[in-house]
């Protein structure tokens, strides 16, 4: 059973100085490096000290989900990570047979494939401007196939629950946008989603298959950003929720996400 703990403002830093600092290193830790925060505003600390140790610049964000035994107690259903500039990868296109994209990933660490879809802001929209209640389809310049890549230097970081994932950095280091969907509103529902690893289909759902569908992702988005005082600018993408699983596999795998006619992202996971 998993234990959890308010933390000082020191056990703060220094969690975020291990996790940011294995991350940059690209070294493996063997178990999560400290105590498991107590709510997700700690662990959401963690993660606003990492983001400011970087020089990258955030271009996205990524949306997750609490198991449900645990959104109770959390009070969520949803959390939320930065995808940096270093990590995401824009094709606007479908791959070809023979074309694939290399993703670095952290060895010994976690690895995972998640297909996602990909929404793009269409403007800045800035804390508490925004009735979530309403509809949100005007906010949205794009809506494109996308890949999320799930790797952190603790190898079964998954395991330790919601706010170990938020701490770091929401177990992000990889995000891939893939072709526009044109009409995405009417199809997405039937689009079949299907991921395969080492040519193996692993799993397929439809690619709306996420808890309430990609627009609930959406709103939480840009509420949780509110509450954390963080600014989106105009561009910034939202990794919307895996939508047939997270697939986990090693360096050295190959996937292919495929998304119909809508187009398939082909990825070779390499070492970080």
């Amino acid at each position: 059973m998993l234990q959890f703990h308010t933390l000082t403002d020191e056990e703060v830093r220094q969690l975020s100085d291990t996790l940011f600092n294995a991350r940059t290193t690209g070294k493996a830790l063997p178990e999560f490096p400290g105590k498991l925060p107590a709510t997700l505003e700690q662990a959401y600390a963690v993660q606003d000290l990492s983001i400011a140790a970087s020089d990258d610049n955030v271009v996205g964000w990524k949306v997750g989900m609490v198991i449900p035994e645990l959104r109770e107690q959390m009070k969520s259903e949803r959390i939320m990570g930065p995808v940096f500039k270093n990590v995401a990868h824009f094709i606007g296109h479908s791959h070809g047979d023979n074309e694939y994209i290399e993703l670095p990933v952290y060895t010994d660490g976690f690895i995972a494939v998640e297909a996602e879809l990909m929404i793009e802001i269409n403007r800045e929209i800035t804390p508490g401007s925004i009735d979530t209640s309403a509809d949100l389809s005007h906010l949205i310049r794009h809506v494109y196939t996308g890949v999320e890549i799930a790797s952190s230097p603790v190898k079964d970081l998954n395991d330790y629950g919601p706010t170990a994932i938020i701490a770091d950095f929401g177990n992000n280091h990889g995000m891939v946008v893939g072709a526009p969907i044109e009409d995405w509103q009417s199809k997405i529902a039937t689009i079949e989603t299907k991921c395969f690893i080492n040519d193996e289909l692993i799993n397929s759902a439809p690619a709306n298959n996420v808890l309430n569908g990609p627009m609930a992702a959406f709103a939480y988005l840009i509420d949780q950003a509110s509450k954390r005082n963080i600014t989106l600018p105009k561009g910034t993408m939202v990794c919307s929720g895996a939508i047939t699983g997270v697939h986990e596999t090693l360096v050295g795998s190959t996937s292919t996400v495929d998304f119909g006619e809508a187009g398939k992202i082909n990825m070779k996971l390499v070492a970080f």
